[in-house]
């Protein structure tokens, strides 16, 4: 189940497309190329691209008719295709045009010829853009009515509550939380309900940007521009984020990795409203609305001089505290329905026991580990049948979780196995509530059944007292999981057992 972006390439000249196809490839992306708009036009009717690139001008259509084409004569278009972050490439260093393609929905252009890296850049943050508007927007089917997130739990309810309440008109907000608990959809949630409150979504732009994917010598120009000749490449005039996102809002994504040079130029912009582009003398307007966001703990990079304290007050003038997963465990199993049905078509359920592992793990990684062990799960369990016919409803069982859940679950729920001194079994502190008597039992009756064959070996003798004490377990738990935690095994350790006497069950 491979995911890689697609991206569609668009030039008349065969020579360009090669070398872009190659570049780009390199960066692990699946690549499509069309010598003509009219071609284009057929493989983006039967794919589902994640970005399309354009040159500008071409005989028969330009990159700009092909933006008009779909909006004029295919209805679902703005449903379907309006949010393809579309590319546009020039040799022309026209502005004009570019401002027009940009009215038109570009999501950027660029002058030939240009950097390699820059336009690398530009490619990730227009499919860091779409990801970020796909995600929400699957999640919006689960969890978002109204533009108001949905759940269980009082921790999101209250994170919900507190974006509706603040949204409508806020400065500047800073959203912290760790790795994986969902800050962009935050940030998405806070610009929904901004522009719903200021009249009309599609007029407000919202720029995402993630200043950890960016060169620490690239950030500067990418937020604030540059005029032509501002440095050796800089061939024509190029706007940077902080126009693209003029009237509306800016989210500034890992905040904690922004250069020391480049904050005192943002500090400004908070400040003043106003910035410069590299190599000009010009102040122009900045009518943003910032939000930003960091799983960092800015305060200790303040006391280690790595950020500036004033400007950390001027971003915090709101906070939103995103929760780790492991403090609303009970959002979890909606999340893993929502999650089975994003990765596959075959699997419709989960089973108990794999449900409680997935429970009792604490998620370092958050949200985004779950959807990760999800859709590794589906792919592990994918044409699994429970039953063994082949028509009825498959489910995600334990086989299909990697061990390291388990493992985790025993460390945080056993004690350390201790010793049966009679027998050299290690027998888990769970055992203190089992009746000795009734222990001891089982065991003779094992002896009893094994005396009848006097040519058992030590080895055989082993397993059969294995096998028993295992299959009683489960039981008893009736689960393999409980069973596995209370003899002090791992998962995997009991299933072996059981495959040794030839029940894998």
């Amino acid at each position: 189940m491979e995911n890689k972006p697609k991206i569609l390439i668009i030039d008349d000249e065969k020579s360009i497309l090669e070398s872009l196809a190659i570049l780009l490839k390199l960066e692990g992306y699946d690549i499509f190329t069309a010598e003509s708009v009219s071609s284009a036009i057929k493989l983006i009717d039967e794919k589902n691209f994640n970005l399309i690139i354009s040159d500008i001008k071409m005989p028969e259509m330009s990159g700009i008719d092909l933006i008009k084409y779909f909006r004029r004569e295919k209805a679902d278009f703005i449903s379907r295709y309006k949010h393809i972050p579309v590319i546009l490439m020039t040799a022309y260093s026209d502005v004009k045009t570019g401002i027009e393609a940009i009215k038109l929905g570009a999501f950027d252009y660029m002058a030939k010829p240009f950097d390699n890296e820059e336009f690398k850049i530009t490619v990730r943050r227009a499919l860091d853009y779409f990801s970020v508007f796909n995600e929400l927007n699957d999640l919006k089917s689960v969890c978002i009515t109204s533009g108001e997130i949905k759940g269980i739990s009082k921790a999101i309810k209250n994170v919900v509550n507190e974006i509706s309440r603040i949204s409508s008109a806020f400065n500047n907000i800073l959203i912290t939380g760790e790795s994986g608990t969902g800050k962009e959809l935050a940030a998405r949630l806070v610009y929904e309900i901004y522009s719903k409150n200021s009249g009309s979504l599609k007029n407000i732009p919202f720029v995402p940007v993630n200043l950890a994917a960016i060169p620490d010598n690239l950030i500067e120009s990418e937020l604030f521009g540059y005029v032509k000749g501002a440095f050796t490449g800089a061939e024509s005039d190029k706007m940077g984020l902080i126009k693209y996102a003029d009237g509306g809002i800016l989210f500034l994504d890992e905040i904690g990795d922004l250069p020391l040079s480049v904050q005192v130029k943002l500090l400004r912009v908070l400040q003043e409203k106003v910035y410069r582009k590299l190599g000009s003398n010009t102040e122009e307007s900045a009518r943003i609305k910032i939000l930003a966001a960091t799983n960092k703990d800015l305060s200790a990079l303040i006391s280690g001089g790595k950020f500036r304290e004033d400007l950390y007050y001027r971003l915090n003038s709101i906070n939103i505290e995103m929760p780790p997963l492991r403090e609303h465990k009970e959002d979890i199993p909606p999340l893993i329905s929502y999650f089975i049905k994003k990765f596959s078509k075959n699997i419709d359920s989960i089973s108990r026991d794999a449900l409680s592992a997935l429970m009792d793990y604490d998620y370092p990684g958050n949200t985004r580990e779950l959807e990760n062990l999800i859709e590794r799960a589906c792919i592990y369990c994918e044409g699994w049948d429970i039953s063994g016919a082949g028509d009825t409803p498959k489910e995600i069982s334990m086989e299909c979780l990697p061990d390291y859940i388990f493992n985790s679950a025993n460390k945080a729920k056993s004690t350390t196995p201790a010793k049966n001194e009679a027998g050299g079994f290690q027998r888990n502190e769970e055992f203190n509530g089992t009746d000795p008597e009734i222990y001891m039992s089982e065991i003779a009756d094992i002896f009893d059944r094994i005396n009848r064959n006097k040519n058992i070996s030590l080895p055989d003798f082993m397993k059969e007292l294995e096998k028993y004490i295992a299959a009683n377990r489960i039981k008893k738990e009736n689960s393999k999981l409980e069973a596995a935690k209370s003899l002090g095994l791992s998962l995997r350790s009991l299933r072996y057992i059981l495959s040794k006497s030839g029940n894998n069950g």
